[in-house]
C-alpha cells in the first residue's frame, strides 16, 4: 500500500583517489525518526573510517521522499564538529570543489538534476581519518490509501556492527493501527507483502503515541546477504477518523489544518484514458500498458462512465460518446484494449486537445468527477511538436480546468514536459520505470487519483478575514478517499482566541459544508525532536508547504518574470528556514588553514618560532603579552615595518583589508598577503600549543556612507598564560570624537596592551582600522 517515492536510500559507494585501495569501514549506522502530527524529522548518523594512506571519496546516495527537504548536515572530524552552510547551488559547489582539490575532508548535499527525489552526498575522507556523518531531513507525511507511511531504504553494502532504526510517533488523535511489514525491495509488486517484521519491536506508551525499534545483529544481516541488509524498512500507521472538518493546530501566529474525512460515498466519475500507442511503445511497454488498463476497467463501478482515446500520428476514440460502465460494456472495452498495437508517431497536442473537448461537451457533470489519465513514453513527433505551444494550447482549451493526471513511461519520456502538463491542469504526475512492475506502477497511480469523494473543495478561515495571511493553496479540484489535504497560514491578529474555519465542496449527494472551531494557543508545542533546533511546528510546516507549492507553480509557469519571482521567493524561504531544496545546496568543509591565513601551520615556521621565543622571554621578565602591531594597508607615516606605533623589530602585521605582512631579513619592505574573508571569520594570528597562548581576530563588514562595504577587524581575542581569555572589541561604526563630542586620539594596541589587561578594558579603538 505504499508509494515508491517515500524512502530514504543510503548507498555507500567507495571511490578511491590516488593509491587508496582499502575500503572505508562503517563503524555504525543509526537512523532516528521523530514524527509529530504527521511532520517527520529523521536524523541519519554514520561513523566511517578511511584506513588507507591517501584520501578517498565516499558517496552517500540518498533517496528521499518527494516531499522531503534536507535541513541539516554536519561532519565531525578529529573531535570537532563542522556544521553545514546552506547556499545557492553554484556557491556551494565552488566551496566544495576548493576543499576537495586540496585533499581535505569536505561534504556536500545537493539535489541531482531531474531527480527530485534523489540527493547525493559526497564526503572526501582524509587518510587515516574518521568522519561522523550527520544528515537530517524533514517531511510532511502524506496519507495515501488510508494510511501514513514512513519508509527508509537501507543499503550500506556491508555488514554494520551497530545498525539501529528508531521511530517515535505522536499524533493529535488516537492511533488506530501501527504496522511494520517485513523488509521488501523497491519493486511495486512487493507491496502486497503481508505479515510483520520479526525483528521490529512496537510499543504503545499511550493511545496517541507509538515507538518502533529495529536493531538487527551482524548475524541477522548476514542471513540476508554477505553485504548486509538491503531493502525498505516501513512503518505504516493511521489515526481515528470521523466525517468532520479535521484537525487544526494554531500556535504562535501560525496554523496548520489537516483535512481527511471518512465514511463519505465516492462520487461517480467520468474517466478518459489518453494512451500513447506510437511505434516506440512496441514490445513490453505496450503489453504492460494494456495490462494496466485492463485492471483499471475492472475497477470501474456501476454509474461510472469511461472512454479511451488512442493516439499516434492520428487520434481516435474508442466510442464517440461516454460509455456507461457495466459488465457487458467493460468486457467489450477489454477486447478493444487487447487489440491495440504500436505504430506511427506521437501527436500529443491533438490528443490532449480532443480529450479536453470531449469532457467539456458532456452533460450532467455537476455531481460527477472528471479524470483525464494521460500516458506517453516519448516526445511529440507529429503535429505540434514544441512543448511551449502544446502547453499553451492545452491551457487555453482547458477552461474548466479538468485535472490531467500524467504518466511518463520509460527512459525516453520527457518527464519535465509531462509534469508541466499536470501542474498547469491541477493534476499529478509520475514517472513509470521500465521494469517488471510497470503494470502495477500504472495501476497504482490510477488508484491514487480516481476515488474522489468531494470535488471543488475550498477552505475558509476566520470568514476570509484579512488577518489570515500567507495562506498556502486553499482550493482543490477534489478530495480523494484515503488521502489528506493540508493547508497552512499565518494569523496577523494576535488577539484572536477562537479560530473558526469551514470546508465546502460537492459530494455524491450535493453540497457539503463542514465547520470547526479551535482554541488559539499562545505557547509552543514541546520540542519536536532531539535532532532539530525548532519548536514551532506550525511555522515549519507553513514554510515547508509554501516552498513546495512555489516550486510546483514555477514548473508550470510559462512567463519568465513570474517564474523568476516564484523561484526567488522559494529560495529566500529555503535559506531562511534552512532547507536543501532544488534551489539550494549545503556544504560543510574542514577549514582550509592556508585560505584563512593560519600563520602557525601554513606560513613561515621561523616566524612562529621567533614570536614564541620572544613571548617566552617576555613572560620571564614580567611582561603580559607581546604581539604584532596592527596597521591598516595603505596608511602613511605610522612608523616602521611593524606599523602602528613605529618600531621595525616586529616580524608581521595585520590590517583591516584583511591582510597580514611578514618581514624578512635583507628585505626593505615586508611581504603583504591579502586574502578573502567574510563577516564572522576568525583568523589565528599567533599560537603556542605548549603554553596555550594565542591571539585571534575576527572579521566584520563595515558599510561606508558611499554604501561600499569594507572588511575590517571586528574583535581581538587574546589568551596569556595565567590570565583568562580577553575579548577586545573595536567600535567601528562611529569614530571616537563622534561619541565623546571632542577630539580623541585612538589607542594603539602595542603601546596600550599592558594597560588594557590591567584595567580589563574590553572596548578599544585602533586608528589604523577605522574607516574614515
Amino acid at each position: 500500500m505504499s508509494t515508491r517515492t517515500f524512502c530514504l536510500c543510503l548507498v555507500f559507494t567507495f571511490i578511491g583517489i590516488g593509491l587508496a585501495t582499502q575500503k572505508p569501514r562503517i563503524y555504525y549506522l543509526h537512523i532516528t525518526s521523530d514524527i509529530r502530527f504527521r511532520f517527520a524529522t529523521t536524523l541519519v548518523t554514520s561513523k566511517i573510517a578511511n584506513p588507507a594512506n591517501t584520501s578517498q571519496e565516499v558517496r552517500f546516495d540518498v533517496t528521499l521522499p518527494d516531499e522531503a527537504f534536507i535541513s541539516d548536515f554536519k561532519m565531525e572530524i578529529g573531535g570537532r564538529v563542522y556544521p553545514g552552510e546552506i547556499n545557492e547551488k553554484a556557491q556551494a559547489q565552488k566551496k566544495y570543489d576548493t576543499a576537495k582539490k586540496k585533499g581535505q575532508s569536505a561534504g556536500q548535499v545537493k539535489q541531482k538534476p531531474r531527480e527530485s527525489n534523489h540527493f547525493s552526498v559526497d564526503v572526501n575522507v582524509a587518510a587515516q581519518e574518521k568522519v561522523i556523518f550527520n544528515l537530517t531531513y524533514q517531511e510532511l507525511l502524506k496519507r495515501n490509501r488510508g494510511s501514513y507511511e514512513h519508509v527508509i531504504y537501507i543499503d550500506p553494502q556491508q555488514v554494520v556492527k551497530d545498525l539501529q532504526i528508531k521511530v517515535a510517533i505522536e499524533e493529535s488523535r488516537d492511533i488506530t493501527s501501527v504496522k511494520v511489514p517485513p523488509l521488501r525491495n523497491d519493486l511495486y509488486e512487493a507491496e502486497n507483502t503481508s505479515g510483520q517484521n520479526a525483528l521490529a519491536v512496537i510499543e504503545r506508551p499511550t493511545k496517541r503515541s507509538a515507538m518502533v525499534a529495529y536493531n538487527p545483529s551482524e548475524e541477522d544481516q548476514r542471513l540476508q546477504s554477505n553485504q548486509g541488509i538491503s531493502g525498505l524498512f516501513v512503518v505504516e500507521y493511521d489515526i481515528d477518523r470521523k466525517s468532520d472538518a479535521g484537525d487544526v493546530l494554531v500556535v504562535d501566529g501560525y496554523f496548520v489544518h489537516f483535512f481527511a474525512p471518512s465514511n463519505m460515498e465516492e462520487i461517480p466519475k467520468d474517466v478518459l484514458m489518453i494512451l500513447d500507442i506510437s511505434g516506440s511503445m512496441a514490445g513490453t511497454k505496450i503489453n504492460q500498458m494494456k495490462d494496466a488498463v485492463l485492471g483499471i476497467l475492472s475497477d470501474l463501478h456501476e454509474g461510472d462512465r469511461f472512454n479511451i482515446l488512442k493516439f499516434e500520428s492520428d487520434v481516435n476514440f474508442y466510442k464517440p460518446a461516454p460509455v456507461l460502465a457495466n459488465k457487458k460494456s467493460l468486457e467489450a472495452a477489454k477486447t478493444y484494449v487487447r487489440s491495440l498495437y504500436s505504430t506511427g508517431g506521437t501527436n500529443i497536442n491533438d490528443a490532449l486537445l480532443r480529450g479536453i473537448d470531449f469532457l467539456e461537451n458532456l452533460d450532467d457533470t455537476y455531481e460527477r468527477s472528471q479524470v483525464i489519465f494521460f500516458l506517453t513514453d516519448g516526445e511529440a513527433t507529429s503535429g505540434v511538436t514544441t512543448n511551449y505551444h502544446i502547453l499553451d494550447n492545452v491551457r487555453r482549451e482547458n477552461s474548466k480546468v479538468f485535472p490531467v493526471y500524467s504518466l511518463a513511461f520509460g527512459r525516453g519520456a520527457d518527464y519535465e514536459f509531462v509534469k508541466k502538463v499536470a501542474v498547469q491542469n491541477n493534476g499529478l504526475s509520475r514517472k513509470i520505470y521500465e521494469d517488471s512492475d510497470a503494470t502495477l506502477q500504472i495501476k497504482g497511480f490510477y488508484d491514487d487519483i480516481s476515488a474522489a469523494v468531494l470535488k471543488s473543495v475550498s477552505f475558509k478561515y476566520l470568514n476570509n478575514a484579512s488577518t489570515v495571511q500567507n495562506l498556502t493553496t486553499a482550493t482543490f479540484p477534489s478530495y480523494l478517499t484515503g488521502s489528506e489535504i493540508v493547508v497552512a497560514g499565518k494569523i496577523e491578529d494576535n488577539t484572536i482566541r477562537v479560530f473558526d474555519l469551514t470546508v465546502e465542496g460537492l459530494g455524491s449527494k450535493g453540497s457539503v459544508e463542514l465547520a470547526l472551531s479551535a482554541d488559539v494557543k499562545s505557547n509552543s508545542f514541546p520540542e519536536l525532536t532531539k535532532s532539530g533546533d525548532y519548536q514551532e511546528i506550525t511555522e515549519k510546516i507553513w514554510a515547508y508547504l509554501t516552498i513546495k507549492q512555489l516550486l510546483e507553480k514555477s514548473i508550470g509557469e510559462t512567463n519568465q518574470n513570474a517564474k523568476d519571482e516564484l523561484k526567488a521567493r522559494a529560495l529566500q524561504l529555503s535559506l531562511q528556514y534552512k532547507f536543501v531544496t532544488p534551489l539550494t545546496s549545503m556544504v560543510v568543509t574542514k577549514p582550509d588553514r592556508r585560505d584563512v591565513g593560519n600563520l602557525e601551520e601554513d606560513e613561515d615556521a621561523e616566524l612562529i618560532r621567533q614570536q614564541t621565543d620572544k613571548t617566552n622571554t617576555n613572560r620571564g621578565s614580567g611582561s603580559r603579552v607581546t604581539s604584532s602591531s596592527i596597521r591598516r594597508k595603505g596608511s602613511r607615516g605610522r612608523g616602521g615595518g611593524g606599523g602602528g606605533g613605529g618600531g621595525g623589530s616586529y616580524g608581521g602585521g595585520g590590517g583591516g583589508d584583511p591582510h597580514f605582512m611578514i618581514r624578512f631579513k635583507g628585505m626593505d619592505h615586508p611581504l603583504c598577503f591579502d586574502f578573502p574573508a567574510k563577516s564572522g571569520d576568525v583568523l589565528r594570528l599567533l599560537s603556542d600549543s605548549e603554553t596555550g597562548q594565542f591571539v585571534h581576530r575576527s572579521i566584520s563588514i563595515y558599510k561606508q556612507n558611499t554604501n561600499k562595504k569594507d572588511q575590517i577587524i571586528g574583535h581581538l581575542r587574546i589568551k596569556e598564560p595565567g590570565f583568562t581569555t580577553m575579548r577586545l572589541r573595536s567600535v567601528l561604526v562611529r569614530k571616537p570624537d563622534e561619541i565623546t563630542g571632542k577630539r580623541e586620539f585612538c589607542w594603539n594596541v602595542r603601546s596600550r596592551l599592558e594597560k588594557i589587561f590591567d584595567k580589563s578594558v574590553e572596548e578599544f579603538y585602533i586608528q589604523d582600522i577605522m574607516q574614515t
